[in-house]
């Protein structure tokens, strides 16, 4: 096999594998760098030089997904395969960016946005072809061809790993993986025989593990924490990705209150979040991949995040707890845009229930200090930060543990590291190449084809 990282740079981006299985070529997802704008989101799809032979997306966050139609644009004969629950998703999720990329022209002038149409996402709705669980398909041209089969990854709904079979030889690709059960997906299901090539993700490479407790303390932390902010006046900031995490938290507080546990306050959701529901309900009853009932706003009382913000600086008008996307504070979001009435006031409180990338402004904030200055850019507002911050380990990514252990199990000639930045990529060469002392550890250099 020969793999090539698409990905402008060591980092959780654009993420896009070239994969060529000797005349046969595979794309595995194809997505858009989440901090740039414009054609700096892409990945190197001029490296895509040849036809494909098809496409594996291993699930719908826009990372992995985004740049998609432009790919499909440049090959419109290829088919895209992902697991049925994927498919009911890609539409909805490529939409709302080619919407949220008009926007952004409207706002900045940007002259190549956006990057996709509505016709670009129709294209890729009509190449989706949703392939089952754990069940070998064959790709083939000229002679040559392959056998893949996906298996349940636990990172989102949807979300699979992917086993691929050629000339003897077995490749696996995780995707982005979680081992543990959530409350919307149950844990991967890899399979544990060994394999030539491994090829992995390792988000959270340079984050310490959850202590002993696990995710059940975490959750316990947070719950314990909303209720001190909700009995102190204040409202609290639970800035999360509008597909996966959103339903997740949803659910967790679901299921606090049902048990007379938490404080009796309105529960406020953004937009595509709440759309998102629908699609994760409707997922949940044609398949067994997700694990949701929409009732869960009717439940907790959602109230839909009114569009007409409040002036940056002053309190939110309504005491509550504001779930709404994006994960990282990325500008211009409904978390962003709260933030900016919450941060200047001590009572309130911002808690991260994800990973966030240290270079946007959720990361930012997650290292500030009481007393610094956040700027909103855009909105002519400097915070003073006097709300409490603090980070939850509730991601959505497998502990760095896990994912040597899960290696160890494999027993794989090669381990290719991708979707993490350098310090995680360097913690897990380190700690792959001590548990696999015969393996080759690879951290490619971005558009550099290697041979395995």
């Amino acid at each position: 096999m020969r793999l090539t990282d698409l990905n402008s740079g060591r980092e959780i981006g654009a993420n896009c594998l070239l994969a060529e299985f000797g005349g046969l070529r595979i794309a595995f997802d194809c997505g858009l760098h989440p901090k740039l704008e414009g054609r700096k989101a892409l990945p190197r799809l001029d490296l895509v030089q040849a036809p494909l032979d098809g496409v594996i997306l291993t699930h719908c966050h826009l990372d992995h997904l985004g740049s998609l139609p432009l790919l499909l644009r440049a090959h419109p004969s290829a088919r895209v395969f992902a697991s049925a629950a994927t498919t009911l998703f890609a539409r909805r999720l490529l939409n709302n960016s080619v919407r949220v990329m008009m926007r952004q022209r409207e706002e900045t002038g940007l002259a190549d946005s956006p990057l996709s149409l509505e016709k670009d996402v129709e294209r890729v709705e009509n190449a989706l072809s949703a392939a089952p669980l754990a069940t070998p398909r064959v790709i083939g041209r000229g002679g040559e061809e392959l056998a893949f089969s996906f298996h349940l990854a636990g990172h989102v709904a949807g979300a699979v790993g992917c086993l691929v079979e050629h000339r003897r030889r077995r490749h696996f690709f995780t995707g982005d993986v979680h081992f543990q059960a959530q409350r919307t997906v149950a844990g991967a299901d890899f399979p544990r025989k060994p394999v030539d090539t491994l090829v992995m993700e390792c988000t959270r490479g340079a984050t310490t593990s959850v202590s002993s407790g696990g995710r059940a303390a975490e959750e316990r932390r947070l719950l314990r924490s909303i209720n001190e902010v909700i009995d102190r006046g204040g409202s609290c900031l639970l800035p999360a990705f509008a597909f996966g995490r959103m339903q997740e938290i949803l659910l967790f507080l679901e299921e606090a209150a049902a048990e007379g546990e938490l404080a009796d306050v309105p529960v406020f959701c953004s937009g595509l979040g709440l759309d998102l529901c629908d699609y994760l309900h409707e997922a949940s009853r044609k398949t067994r991949q997700v694990k949701f009932d929409r009732a869960v706003l009717r439940d907790l009382g959602v109230t839909p995040l009114s569009r007409k913000f409040v002036q940056p600086g002053r309190n939110m008008p309504d005491r509550g707890i504001y779930v709404l996307s994006s994960g990282m504070l990325v500008e211009k979001t409904p978390s962003w845009r709260v933030a900016a009435n919450m941060l200047d006031h001590e009572e309130n409180a911002v808690f991260f229930v994800g990973y966030c990338d240290p270079d946007t402004p959720g990361g930012e904030l997650i290292g500030m200090s009481p007393g610094d200055k956040f700027k909103f850019r855009g909105l002519d507002h400097e915070a003073t930060l006097r709300a409490q911050v603090e980070r939850f380990h509730l991601s959505g990514h497998a502990d760095r543990e896990e994912l040597v252990e899960f290696a160890r199990d494999l027993a794989p000639k090669d381990v290719v590291l991708t979707h993490g930045d350098p310090p995680a990529r360097a913690w897990m060469k380190e700690a792959l190449a001590a548990a696999l002392p015969g393996a080759r550890v690879h951290d490619p250099e971005p558009g550099v084809p290697i041979d395995l």
